[in-house]
């Protein structure tokens, strides 16, 4: 594999960016996401106010607004336009990479069925940070974002996905931690759960929690986004080599 040490960047016209941001520590962001940001004519937030003051900590100048959907008949109609007129764009969202949790997919998707080139500048994620410090072999991971709000259908997700052999990650807001992993403990009892609060950030929490572990002492604190890591159905030894079960003990 041939890799390029050509650090210049210069903004295609008529392409579209979608850049990753800080999860948390404002260090992670990349060289390369700073120069896109600062040579494209827009950018698309999750939220303009939040991204404003990011962009205020790296001398950044470039217009942004808010994204939401659009519901109308043909979605993002003046986007469009302006990139097939030359411009440039990015899109990001509040922490990490845009069109995992937030609206960025749906524009995403309109500028691929309109042939618009889309280019990602990756970066930071909770999801691979949490993987990467987890010491489980991680193939197959199934990632299922943010699981319902509702406690019947977010159990019924995670029973849904009862026989998986492999990794399931979960996103997880600080009002619902607790019912997520009560629901967890319950359809995998024998699984042991890693759970990655305010990663990168100043008060980051890693936490591995055991089978036998009694999950209502578990106190975190009342702030905060977490990661979650279940260790799903352990696989059996096939043909010789070692499974997830055998991996792990």
């Amino acid at each position: 594999m041939n890799l390029s040490w050509d650090s210049r960047f210069k903004a295609q016209p008529g392409t579209a960016y979608v850049v990753a941001t800080p999860i948390g520590n404002l260090e992670d962001i990349t060289l390369r996401a700073i120069e896109v940001l600062k040579q494209t004519d827009q950018v698309y937030c999750e939220n303009a106010a939040y991204s404003k003051r990011l962009f205020s900590a790296f001398g950044i100048s470039t217009p942004c607004r808010t994204l939401y959907k659009d519901q109308s008949e043909h979605p993002f109609a003046n986007v469009i336009s302006d990139l097939r007129s030359g411009q440039t764009l990015a899109l990001v969202s509040d922490a990490g990479t845009p069109g995992v949790s937030d609206p960025g997919s749906q524009l995403v998707r309109v500028l691929r069925e309109n042939e618009i080139p889309v280019v990602p500048i990756p970066g930071a994620s909770a999801l691979t940070a949490l993987l990467s410090v987890s010491g489980w072999q991680v193939q197959p991971t199934l990632f299922l974002g943010f699981l319902s709000e509702k406690k019947g259908k977010k159990r019924n997700q995670l029973k849904e996905w009862e026989s998986f052999e492999g990794v399931l990650a979960v996103f997880e807001s600080v009002h619902r931690i607790k019912d997520t992993l009560l629901a967890a403990r319950e359809i995998f009892p024998q699984s042991p759960i890693l759970v990655g609060r305010e990663l990168t950030k100043l008060h980051e929490e890693i936490l591995k929690i055991d089978p036998e572990q009694d999950l209502e002492t578990l106190k975190f604190a009342e702030k905060g986004e977490f990661a979650i890591l279940i260790l799903g159905k352990p696989k059996k030894m096939l043909n010789g080599r070692v499974g997830v079960a055998d991996t792990f003990k």
